[in-house]
Parts: structure tokens; C-alpha cells; sequence
């Protein structure tokens, strides 16, 4: 059980370094040693793990699966050693989070602060607005902006998120302040890029929603370009009060239309499996979900 326990981790290690000379450096082995584990793991389960060349090595389609389930095993494997562990045993391996980086900015110096109350923990950080695969891509928990939760995934809401109408004051002051939904047609509109240029911009006001057709000008997939496109008076856009507080505190922009917004989203933790969250992670969430409920409440 030891030797096929030392292959399965040889193997992850393997996968993470992307070469056997790289992880035969990290284990402190031969290259040989490596390659005969992950032989002999191969031969045990009667599949192929690894393509495997001169030059460089893949996983395979069942090398792919074994490895997002293998993680997930080793991952529970000690937490629970840790748990039988007497006292309080520190935080520590590694803890990949992936975040929207508009909110991942603000929350920077938190997560900074969080690896150095636990320096035993090795924090992975990604601040990307795409929706990664959490599974393949090793992802403990990802926070997430969304109108619902994941379908197939473990969630738990953290916050009601509201996005609302801004301009540069710039911007006002040469095109004028738009009085109805209706005045937007005539000017430029800023999108996120996930949305289609000509999908008609919605908004809600109380019980009463409406749907505007838009001019859309500028398009980005990441929220800091969008507000950077907004501060330099390229036309009208949603933003996030969550993210851009500072923004409206310093006048930098200005609301438009501020009986209306855009219909809320909804920020979530998102988990690749409910079956076992360790405690790393529900620590590091909770102390995420603290400080933009925080944030939240400072802007509401």
C-alpha cells in the first residue's frame, strides 16, 4: 500500500512539474526512480498514465481523470492526519483560488495578509474573469460573479453584488447627464466582452425593468480595463459597487441614472466537490466572505 502511496504522489508530482527530470529534482531522485513508480503504478491499474517522448511528456485522456481524482484523495488523506493530530495544528500546502480580478485587486492586500498569519500555507492566486475548469486546473475554490449558482458544482453565496450606471464627469460635462433609459441609445456604451455587442442593455427600477438597445464601443473581458475605459470618458457603462467605491467616492465617476440599475448578480464560492472542502479553504473563504461583506456594507 506504501509503494503504490508513494507512486500515486510521484505521479501528481510528475503532472504538476510537467517533466520527470523536474520532479525527480523536487523528490530529491533519480530520473530512473520516477520512471520506474509511475511504470509500476501504470502496470498495477492496467492503463497508460503518461504519453511519454524524448523531448517532453502529456497525460493522457485516463491520466487526465486519475488526476483529479488522486488530488482530491491526497487532500483528504491529510487533512484527516491532521485532524487526528493533537492541539491546533497550523495551515499549511498549497491553496489555489482563483477570483474576478477586479475584486481580486481589492482584495490583495487580505490575502497577502492571510499568508502571513500562516506562513506554513502556500497561497496560488489567479485573478482571471473567465470561467475555469476548477477540477483540471487544480482550483480549490474559485469566487465567482454570477446571476446563479453553478449548475454542477458545490456553492455558497457570499454577497448580493449591485451594478449601476457611471460616466466620468468629463464625459457629463461635454455629452450632458441622461435623463431616462431611453437617452442611452444616443450615447456610446462600455461591455463586458461575455456580453453580446448588440444585446440590448437591461435594467430594473424597483418592480419595473426595461430593455434598451446600446451603441457598444468598448469591450474587455476584465473589469479593471473596463473601469480604466470609463475614467477616460469613452462613454457610459455598468459597474460594480464593490469594485468601484473609491471610484464614485472620489468623483473620478459619477452615477447616471441612479433610480435604475442593472439586475444584481450574486457572488458565490464555488468548490469542485462538496464531498470534502478542507479546512484550509473554509478558513480562507471565510475570512474572503468577512471582508466583502464588510466591503458591501461600507457602500450600501
Amino acid at each position: 500500500m506504501q509503494n503504490k502511496l508513494t507512486a500515486i504522489q510521484t505521479f501528481v508530482r510528475v503532472a504538476e512539474a510537467g517533466s520527470f527530470s523536474a520532479a525527480a529534482r523536487q523528490n530529491g531522485m533519480k530520473q530512473s526512480a520516477v520512471s520506474q513508480q509511475i511504470a509500476a503504478l501504470e502496470e498495477a491499474l492496467g492503463v497508460v498514465l503518461l504519453h511519454r517522448t524524448t523531448r517532453k511528456m502529456a497525460l493522457t485522456e485516463q491520466g487526465q481523470h486519475y488526476l483529479q481524482q488522486v488530488r482530491q484523495l491526497l487532500s483528504a488523506m491529510e487533512e484527516l492526519e491532521q485532524q487526528l493530530r493533537p492541539g491546533t495544528q497550523p495551515l499549511h500546502g498549497k491553496l489555489h483560488i482563483q477570483l474576478p480580478s477586479g475584486i481580486g485587486h481589492r482584495l490583495m492586500p487580505h490575502l497577502i495578509a492571510f499568508q502571513q498569519a500562516h506562513p506554513a500555507l502556500h497561497l496560488n492566486i489567479a485573478l482571471e474573469d473567465r470561467l475555469s475548469d476548477l477540477i483540471a486546473e487544480g482550483v480549490d475554490v474559485a469566487i465567482r460573479l454570477s446571476e446563479s449558482p453553478p449548475a454542477t458544482l458545490a456553492a455558497r453565496s457570499l454577497i448580493t453584488v449591485e451594478t449601476v450606471l457611471v460616466a466620468s464627469p468629463e464625459w457629463i460635462a461635454q455629452n450632458g447627464m441622461p435623463e431616462t433609459p431611453d437617452d442611452l441609445q444616443r450615447h456610446p456604451h462600455i461591455r463586458f466582452s461575455g456580453i453580446l455587442p448588440d444585446a440590448p442593455l437591461q435594467l430594473v427600477s424597483g418592480m419595473t425593468s426595461v430593455s434598451v438597445p446600446v451603441k457598444t464601443v468598448f469591450r474587455s473581458n476584465n473589469s479593471e480595463a473596463l473601469m480604466q475605459a470609463l475614467e477616460a470618458g469613452l462613454g457610459i457603462g455598468g459597474l460594480q459597487l464593490l469594485i468601484g467605491a473609491d471610484a464614485l467616492a472620489s468623483g473620478r465617476l459619477v452615477r447616471v441614472l441612479p433610480d435604475w440599475r442593472l439586475p444584481d448578480r450574486y457572488l458565490y464560492a464555488v468548490f469542485p466537490d462538496a464531498r470534502f472542502i478542507p479546512d484550509k479553504v473554509r478558513k480562507l473563504v471565510a475570512e474572503v466572505s468577512e471582508l466583502i461583506r464588510t466591503a458591501g456594507q461600507s457602500i450600501s
